[in-house]
């Protein structure tokens, strides 16, 4: 049925200790020779030419400059100590989301979750449980510390944007006054290859009262990224039926205020399904967090559901943003400054930190801009069912490689660049065409900060 089930999904029911019944619902290779700009040469050394030379060269771009799966460098400071978030050309009082979770010791009950508070709970929506886990979990829900387990780190973190990141955060959290007594009451996992739905979400019950409900972004899995291209033709999209659907349930199960959010598509994923449940759930929805998630269509706008809840969503996206412009006409957010470049900025990691908030931007920077307009044109000039087709075709080329992320493109670039090439020769020039324009705009993205494109 083209269904795998990662053995995250638990079937649990039970009553908590607080009387709060729960469930976890649902269940370049080195050395390699390379031809001038990164693109991969040809076994003979040479690089290709003509039409096919073009689409190689944007691949070669692309496979090389974008890490769309960030290694655990991606971060300036990844040979820093846990706790030395400090970087070149930052003040100290500058810091991360991370350094937030290591040194935030006000409890809820002293002080209300805020937007740091968020963009954590929204990342260790990113973590993997694994059966070990399951059978940790109890009638009240599982504390953190369960995941404390070294010898599943790989696994659990693996296919996150920032995997030593992610390990940073989880000694945080479980240390911290303010996070380790909050319990994972509700969870759920699903990936379609067939349908490219890529779903997960939890739910955390916050000491105090009231639960934060995550829903899980992108990784760096194609089917992941395929999804979050066909928001651009379909609304709802698989993941976000499944959004509304978990959020009703979870609601069903805790009691108090919620506060739903999510970082990249899982920020999209937590306004759709805020917008789209009952409306005695969207009465105890406090606030609704978008960290860099992409925006909707028009007529998801102006429904009564998104008109309900819009003036309780906050977005947030940092001043290189990618994702979370795709699709945002209302440009209703704040942007905020971050280290890194071009799409290494949708790593949250890389995001500046005053006290209890993210530091403000004056504005995007030019390659934001220029994807902004590009985007936007392209989805002017067809029909959501064009786009449909066309992003159908984006992945066949892709899909030729078996790859199941970017960077296994990268490191097998001798079987699968001949691969693509193949099945572009095959497509009509129509077809040729887009996608030449889309990798076009890609590998322009990724590089126009680099060619010293000035943030103003």
């Amino acid at each position: 049925m083209g269904m795998t089930m990662d053995d995250e999904r638990l079937d649990v029911g039970a009553q908590t200790g607080h009387g709060i019944p729960t469930t976890a619902l649902g269940t370049r290779r080195a050395g390699a020779p390379s031809a001038p700009g990164g693109v991969p040469a040809a076994p003979d050394g040479s690089a290709s030419s003509g039409e096919g030379g073009r689409f190689a060269e944007l691949i070669g771009v692309l496979t090389d400059r974008l890490p769309l799966n960030l290694p655990d460098r991606s971060r300036k400071d990844a040979d820093a100590p846990a706790g030395d978030t400090e970087r070149p050309g930052r003040s100290r009082a500058t810091g991360t989301f991370l350094t937030y979770a290591q040194t935030a010791f006000d409890t809820f009950a002293e002080r209300p979750l805020c937007e740091l508070d968020s963009i954590v709970f929204s990342w260790l929506s990113y973590y993997r449980l694994s059966g070990k886990m399951r059978a940790s979990w109890h009638a009240d829900g599982m504390p953190l510390h369960v995941m404390l387990r070294a010898e599943e780190f790989d696994q659990m973190f693996g296919t996150s944007w920032d995997p030593a990141g992610s390990r940073d955060l989880l000694f945080a959290v479980c240390a911290s006054p303010r996070f380790r007594a909050s319990r994972l009451v509700a969870f759920d996992f699903k990936t379609d290859q067939a349908t490219a739905e890529q779903f997960a979400a939890m739910t955390f019950l916050l000491p105090g009262g009231g639960a934060y409900v995550a829903f899980r972004g992108t990784d760096s899995t194609l089917v992941g990224w395929r999804e979050d291209f066909n928001m651009a033709s379909l609304c709802p999209v698989p993941a976000q039926r499944e959004a509304h659907e978990y959020l009703e349930r979870v609601a069903a199960l805790v009691d108090g205020p919620l506060y739903v959010g999510g970082h990249s598509k899982g920020g999209n994923l937590a306004v759709y399904a805020a917008a789209c449940v009952s409306r005695g759930v969207q009465d105890r929805i406090v606030r609704v967090f978008s960290h860099d998630g992409p925006g909707f269509p028009a007529d998801f706008l102006t429904s009564a559901g998104y008109r309900c809840i819009r003036g309780r969503v906050e977005k947030t996206v940092p001043k290189s943003s990618i994702i979370g412009l795709i699709m945002d006409t209302e440009r209703d957010f704040d942007v905020v400054e971050s280290d890194g470049v071009s799409v290494l900025q949708h790593n949250p990691f890389l995001w500046a930190v005053e006290g209890n908030a993210f530091r403000r931007a004056d504005g995007l920077s030019a390659s934001s801009r220029y994807l902004s307009s590009t985007v936007t044109a392209w989805m002017n000039r067809f029909t959501p069912e064009e786009r449909g087709t066309f992003i159908d075709t984006l992945f066949s080329v892709i899909d030729v490689t078996g790859a199941v992320r970017m960077a296994d493109i990268r490191e097998d670039w001798r079987e699968s660049l001949p691969a693509m090439r193949d099945a572009y020769d095959a497509l009509a020039p129509e077809q040729r065409a887009f996608v030449v324009d889309v990798l076009r705009a890609l590998a322009r993205v990724a590089t126009i900060d680099r060619l010293g494109s000035r943030d103003n």
